[in-house]
């Protein structure tokens, strides 16, 4: 049967559990500027000894105390910090960031603050490779590179030329020039400035070869007919293997494509076509030992209106052999690489990873988590997908410690110890008058 003395172990689980409680509101607060932690919280519990008067339902129950029972992460939305830095990036709403360690053993974070070591590799804080999806890749999980630049994006591909023609242009004859199918034709100019005179719209474009060879294509765009235009692109005959294309000579201009734009009466493009001799994509046989290039140049985005012609944009797809200069990161997770040649290129895209139950996972040191029965597997995807939240670009995830609840929950838990230790004091000052009656 419960009697006085079963207070004495009441308060002592009360020291306990509230001392523990202290502690976890310590570390709380000694984590208030770590990035990325989420605040945990002491879950307390009673304690039961016995019942006075036979069963529970019919007497006086007694306890015997409390204890904390656990711990529960709270996984709210921290506020964020824009540091400006192009490694440092935020997730807004779920998911966690993957990483793994030199065992392959797999963390999961909140923590953005990345780095980059001396091969390129990105870590995070702890030395950890960062996780995605490589561009060009198995299609699974691998660290990620920065200095990686995807050999198939080196070359250009793809040309997209888009503005407009002016419809009130004079109507002229194309020069002949050295081709492939004129190239026994007499230039009579001296370089690519001189294909038209001073009325002739043209555009250029820097393309890469395999080798990350930097060539110009220039375009010139000759009025032939009433909304007619003939585009003829051009490259110095010093970028073309003479060896395989003897027509080709230095400072004079190749043409390497040909075609016919026919617009309606409305300004809108009606028909593109290739002129004769030539096909697009083109081929071209590059100098210098790189590969034959398979370049589409598309201009089915030109318009012909009564303004001065002009160029609204103008891309192409390669990168080139430019070196990694910086890096930066957008929402949907896609990792650039910023060239010395201006160009960008995607080295991955980053991972994210969500639980069914992510108060399960297990906290490990430097802001990490571990997967735990109770946290179930994790789902894998890409930011802005599903229920995967964005990425804040530039920025880092707060600690959700707040330091002014925690204080006033301390002077709660400080009053709760003190309690449970007066109530020693006191159950010993009782025994003592027993003792004294004898």
């Amino acid at each position: 049967m419960p009697s006085i003395s079963d207070g004495l172990f009441a308060g002592r689980a009360g020291i306990q559990s509230h001392g523990t409680a202290i502690s976890v509101l310590a570390d709380n607060i000694s984590n208030s500027n770590t990035t990325g932690f989420k605040a945990t919280r002491a879950d307390f519990a009673d304690l039961l000894s016995g019942s006075i008067g036979g069963g529970a339902s019919s007497g006086v129950t007694v306890g015997s105390g409390s204890s904390v029972l656990s711990t529960t992460t709270i996984f709210n939305q921290g506020t964020f910090e824009n540091t400006g830095r192009n490694l440092d990036v935020a997730i807004n709403g779920d998911g966690f960031f993957i990483v793994e360690d030199a065992l392959g053993s797999s963390y999961y974070t909140r923590a953005g603050n990345f780095k980059v070591d001396a091969d390129g590799n990105l870590l995070n804080q702890n030395g950890y490779s960062v996780m995605g999806f490589p561009v060009g890749g198995a299609g699974g999980l691998q660290s990620l590179n920065v200095n990686t630049v995807n050999t198939n994006d080196v070359s250009t591909s793809e040309v997209t030329v888009t503005g407009n023609l002016d419809a009130t242009a004079a109507i002229v004859a194309p020069p002949a020039t050295r081709s492939p199918t004129n190239g026994a034709a007499t230039t009579t100019f001296a370089g690519l400035a001189n294909v038209g005179g001073e009325d002739i719209f043209s555009t250029f474009v820097d393309v890469f070869d395999s080798l990350g060879g930097s060539h110009t294509i220039t375009t010139f765009y000759f009025k032939t007919a009433n909304n007619q235009y003939t585009v003829r692109s051009y490259v110095d005959g010093s970028d073309i293997d003479q060896a395989t294309s003897p027509n080709a000579t230095d400072g004079l201009p190749y043409q390497v494509h040909g075609t016919v734009l026919q617009f309606n009466t409305d300004g809108t493009l009606l028909s593109a076509t290739d002129e004769a001799g030539f096909a697009n994509p083109v081929t071209i046989d590059w100098s210098g030992g790189a590969t034959d290039g398979s370049i589409n140049l598309d201009f089915s985005n030109f318009s012909q209106f009564a303004i001065p012609s002009s160029p609204s944009s103008i891309s192409q797809d390669g990168t080139g052999g430019g070196q990694v200069v910086s890096f930066s990161i957008a929402e949907d997770g896609t990792v650039f690489a910023q060239l010395n040649n201006g160009q960008t290129t995607t080295i991955g895209t980053l991972a994210l990873a969500r639980f069914s139950n992510p108060e399960g996972l297990a906290r490990t040191s430097g802001s990490l988590y571990r997967e735990t029965i109770t946290s179930g597997e994790p789902v894998v995807g890409l930011p802005t997908t599903g229920q995967f939240g964005a990425l804040s670009p530039q920025s880092l995830e707060l600690s959700t410690s707040d330091l002014a609840s925690d204080f006033i929950k301390l002077i709660s838990l400080q009053r709760g110890f003190q309690g449970s230790s007066r109530i020693i004091g006191n159950i010993d000052e009782l025994l003592n008058e027993v003792v004294n009656l004898l």
